[in-house]
C-alpha cells in the first residue's frame, strides 16, 4: 500500500510538473498574410502541437513583420516571423526602427525559435524585353507596401546591383501584400516582387494564362563591391531557380539567380522551455508532412535550423536542436 501511494504521488508530481511546462492557455501567433512561409509553417506547428500535447496555438494575420516582432517583445504575441534583418535594424536602430528609443530592451527580449531557408526575393514579369533588374529603369514596379522594410531592403539592392533608384529612374507601386498580384495580372505595374518560396502558388497561378519570365540577377550584378554586403548578410544565400521550376507557364529558357532569405520563428524571452522544446519538436519531427502539402519544406534541412541567428536562440528549442546534433554557434 505504502508503494502504491507512493507510486501515486509520483505520477501526480509528474502530472503537475507536466501542467506547469505546458501551463500557458494559448499560444499567439501572429504572421503577415495567409499563404505566406510563415502562415503555413505556423499553422503546422499549431496542428501539430495540438495532436501532440493538446497546446493551442492561434494563428492571426494581418501582422507585417516590422510590427510582429515588437508585440513579440511586448508580449502582446507569443511567435512571431523572425527575419535577420528586421532583428538588425532593430538592434542597430535603422530603418524602421530608428525613432524607438527602447530598441536594445526590447531587442534583449527575443529569443529564436530554429530558422529556415525557404523564401527568396523574386521578381517576375509578363514582358519579355525585361530580363534583368537591369531593365526595370522607366518601368513601374511592385517592392512592397508603403512603409514596409522589404521595399527599403530590395530598392537598395536593385540600386546597388543595377545603379537604379527607385522612383527616380522606376516608379514605385504601393499596394498591399494580398492586393499585389493583380498588379501585374492588370498591367498596373510592369514587374512584380514577392518573398516567395520554391513553388509557391503565387507565381504557378500567375504563370496559368500568360507565359511569365523571372527577373533576376547576372554573375557581374552579384560580384559587384557595392552588392556583396547583401549576400553577406547574415542570413542571406544565392540561388538559382532552373527552368520550370514553377510549371510550364514559366518562360525562362536558362536558370535565374535570385537573393535568398533566412527566416523562422521567434519567441520571447517568457516562453517556458518546455513549449520552446515543443514548438521545434512538432515543426522538425513533421517536417516531411508539411512537405506533402507545401513543396518548398522539402528544401529544410533541420542542420541548418540555426544558421543565420541574430541575438539568442531560446534555450529550449536550442537543447532539441542540440539533441539533434545540430551545430549551434
Amino acid at each position: 500500500m505504502k508503494h502504491a501511494l507512493k507510486a501515486l504521488a509520483c505520477a501526480m508530481a509528474l502530472a503537475v510538473s507536466a501542467s506547469a511546462a505546458f501551463s500557458q492557455d494559448l499560444i499567439r501567433a501572429q504572421v503577415s498574410a495567409p499563404g505566406s512561409t510563415a502562415y503555413v509553417v505556423a499553422t503546422h506547428v499549431a496542428s501539430q502541437l495540438k495532436q501532440r500535447h493538446g497546446i493551442e496555438m492561434e494563428v492571426a494575420t494581418g501582422f507585417p513583420g516590422i510590427r510582429s516582432m515588437i508585440n513579440n517583445a511586448n508580449g502582446e504575441a507569443d511567435v512571431t516571423l523572425y527575419a535577420p534583418a528586421l532583428t538588425h535594424f532593430l538592434v542597430k536602430k535603422i530603418g524602421p526602427y530608428k525613432e524607438l528609443e527602447n530598441n536594445m530592451e526590447l531587442a534583449g527580449k527575443l529569443r529564436v525559435l530554429f530558422t529556415f531557408s525557404g523564401d527568396l526575393f523574386t521578381f517576375a514579369t509578363y514582358d519579355p524585353e525585361i530580363r534583368t533588374l537591369a531593365d526595370l529603369e522607366d518601368k513601374r514596379v511592385f517592392l512592397g507596401p508603403q512603409g514596409a522594410a522589404l521595399v527599403r531592403i530590395q530598392s537598395q539592392m536593385i540600386e546597388d546591383a543595377t545603379g537604379l533608384v527607385a522612383d527616380e529612374d522606376y516608379e514605385l507601386v504601393n499596394v498591399d501584400w494580398a492586393s499585389s498580384p493583380a498588379l501585374l495580372q492588370d498591367g498596373t505595374v510592369d514587374v512584380l516582387f514577392q518573398l516567395c518560396a520554391v513553388g509557391c502558388s503565387t507565381w504557378t497561378e500567375l504563370s496559368a494564362s500568360r507565359p511569365l519570365h523571372f527577373v533576376g540577377y547576372t554573375d557581374e550584378m552579384l560580384a559587384r563591391d557595392a552588392f556583396r554586403k547583401h549576400t553577406d548578410f547574415p542570413g542571406r544565400f544565392v540561388k538559382e531557380i532552373a527552368p520550370g521550376t514553377w510549371g510550364d507557364g514559366q518562360a525562362n529558357e536558362t536558370g535565374v539567380k535570385f537573393v535568398g532569405v533566412t527566416t523562422g520563428l521567434l519567441a520571447n524571452e517568457s516562453m517556458s522551455d518546455e513549449t520552446a522544446f515543443a514548438i521545434a519538436e512538432a515543426f522538425w519531427e513533421t517536417k516531411d508532412q508539411l512537405a506533402d502539402v507545401a513543396p518548398f519544406a522539402r528544401d529544410y534541412d533541420i542542420m541548418n535550423a540555426g544558421f543565420g541567428v541574430i541575438g539568442e536562440m531560446h534555450p529550449g528549442s536550442a537543447r532539441f536542436l542540440e539533441e539533434k546534433g545540430v551545430p549551434l554557434e
